[in-house]
């Protein structure tokens, strides 16, 4: 009987630990997001000819996307180009001709420049050229799609969205209390709902605000790796030990109740 009862107390202090481990976790929500994610726009107006990729097709670096009709650009830069051919001749004819009396400076100054704004029409042109491709900035998938080839853009129109899914990082609001004891480099744990998996993270930054409403900060981890795809949108949680907040909480209000006492001595010091 009493191997029982002991056995009992034994379990009952075991319990008791194991509750209060996992009082001692918080846990709070989070959204995964990828590092790298950008809306690609069509820098000059003008009709998309070419859309080579789909949603979900993956795109390599450098990569073209799409490009936008240039229209006569490439003509333009043709003639300048062949322009600045003859004005190179001119220039080196009307310095020999000036060296002989024969030219003035001024003539050869006007010849001077007449090629460089042949030479600056040409690099406009480049420029010009240069803006109606639209590349990829990293490897990435397309993950929407906001125009057709064959339809008119604008400048700054949005045509694709990109991410880089092989990094993620955590994002979540929480309690201030929480977040001012979390540390660069601190290890935690986070639940995917959709996979039904656990994952690891670092805290890489607590944003230095708190929300006034909720009372909250806004914490961003680094998340390592996982066996199956986290995908950027997904939803989950973090699980924070609260162990040494509320330690530290409660000893606030014992200095506090220290304050009356020493207010109790003052009449008595009075009454003498």
């Amino acid at each position: 009987m009493k191997h029982f009862n002991i056995q009992s107390v034994f379990l009952f202090f075991a319990l008791c630990a194991a509750a209060a481990g996992a009082a001692a976790q918080d846990t709070f929500p989070v959204i995964f997001e990828a590092t790298r994610k950008a809306v690609l726009s069509a820098e000059i107006p003008g009709v998309v000819l070419s859309l080579r990729f789909d949603v979900g097709d993956r795109v390599k670096k450098g990569e073209l996307i799409a490009n936008v009709d240039i229209g006569d650009l490439d003509l333009r830069q043709r003639r300048s180009e062949l322009s600045l051919r003859h004005l190179n001749v001119k220039v080196t004819n009307m310095e020999r001709l000036t060296e002989r009396g024969l030219a003035t400076s001024d003539e050869l100054a006007q010849a001077q420049t007449e090629k460089d704004v042949a030479f600056t029409d040409i690099q406009i042109y480049k420029r010009q050229i240069g803006k109606s491709r639209i590349a990829a900035p990293f490897d990435c998938i397309v993950v929407r799609r906001h125009i057709q080839a064959h339809e008119w853009a604008t400048a700054g129109q949005p045509v694709v969205e990109v991410v880089d899914p092989s990094k993620l990082r955590a994002v979540g609001n929480i309690p201030s209390r929480l977040a001012v004891k979390l540390t660069k480099g601190a290890a935690h744990t986070f639940y995917v709902t959709d996979l039904d998996i656990s994952i690891s993270g670092t805290v890489d930054a607590v944003v230095p605000e708190v929300d006034e409403l909720s009372n909250t900060a806004q914490v961003i981890w680094n998340i390592e790796k996982a066996e199956q795809d986290v995908m950027s949108g997904m939803k989950g949680e973090v699980r924070i030990d609260a162990t040494a907040n509320s330690a530290a909480g409660s000893q606030q209000p014992a200095t506090g109740s220290q304050q009356p006492a020493a207010d109790t001595k003052q009449p008595a010091a009075n009454s003498r």
